[in-house]
């Protein structure tokens, strides 16, 4: 009995295919944008976990530099206390990498003439705790060594990284506050137009007799289907603009590797809309009890 009520919910959809359609778009558009941001936080907070205490500093050797003595001077520097990650490139490696994101646009800047890039070294330290000097003694160490041109560091970018974090997973509850508002509207104002439609065929079915659980069952089917269909659809749009997101940003110049999203997130993006969905169907279908 229970399975019949079900599959009448269910087919009560196709009866009706622009309204449904119409809420199961209605439904993908509010978890697509709630879940874009929460996407954007995990992102973020995965990029300071793997980010954070880390000070990271660029050295760039002259154009030019000798190969021998540049090798040297970055295993000297791959050897140094605190080093944590280290990441070097040739003038070659380098210009393949901006051929890389730039394409075409990299071939007129160099006409004839040598490779201009220099030898670089990405260096990533773990500072002492409570030391304010290690980041301005390690700038002066690296500056110092012969051949070197330049020697770049921003510590404050961790600190305005944090406080984006911070900022972010205090959205966190108001965001699936909304989201659940929204699809709570979306879903049950839809399922109300189908009570008022079929507003004399329910007072009949009330008249022979039918118990409310055969009224009210497939109306909650029906409202839970549309928001698994919308909620999974936008589930879907997501992973792939999360997948082609992540290897913009895994590439030149940015490097910025994303952990993949939990599976939980995933779960949480169609289940709870799903849910919210049968219970504004639910609530709708009490709301026409006599």
């Amino acid at each position: 009995m229970t399975a019949r009520l079900i599959l009448s919910g269910l087919a009560d959809l196709f009866r009706r295919p622009s309204t449904s359609l119409s809420v199961i778009l209605g439904v993908f558009a509010t978890v697509f944008l709630c879940g874009l941001l929460a996407l954007a936080q995990v992102g973020l907070d995965g990029a300071l976990a793997k980010g954070q205490g880390v000070l990271r500093f660029q050295v760039y050797w002259k154009p030019g530099a000798d190969a021998a003595l540049t090798a040297r001077q970055m295993d000297w520097m791959r050897a140094l206390p605190g080093v944590l990650e280290a990441k070097a490139f040739t003038p070659e490696a380098a210009m393949a990498v901006m051929r890389g994101s730039l394409g075409g646009a990299a071939e007129p800047l160099l006409p004839g003439a040598a490779n201009p890039l220099p030898y670089t070294l990405l260096l990533g330290f773990a500072p002492p705790e409570h030391d304010d000097t290690f980041a301005k003694e390690t700038l002066e160490r690296l500056t110092a060594v012969d051949g070197v041109a330049e020697v770049r560091y921003n510590p404050a970018a961790i600190d305005a990284a944090r406080s984006l974090g911070l900022l972010g997973s205090q959205a966190v509850l108001p965001l699936g506050a909304i989201l659940a508002l929204l699809v709570g509207l979306v879903v049950g104002n839809t399922v109300r137009l189908t009570l008022l439609r079929r507003r004399e065929e329910f007072e009949i079915m009330r008249l022979v007799g039918a118990a409310e659980r055969v009224i009210a069952l497939p109306l909650v089917a029906g409202a839970a289907a549309m928001g698994f269909v919308g909620a999974g659809l936008a589930a879907t749009a997501l992973a792939f603009l999360w997948s082609a997101v992540a290897g913009q940003l895994a590439a030149a110049p940015l490097w910025l590797s994303l952990a993949a999203p939990p599976g939980w997130l995933w779960f949480s993006l169609v289940a709870a809309p799903t849910a919210v969905s049968a219970l504004a169907g639910l609530a709708a279908a009490m709301e026409s009890r006599p």
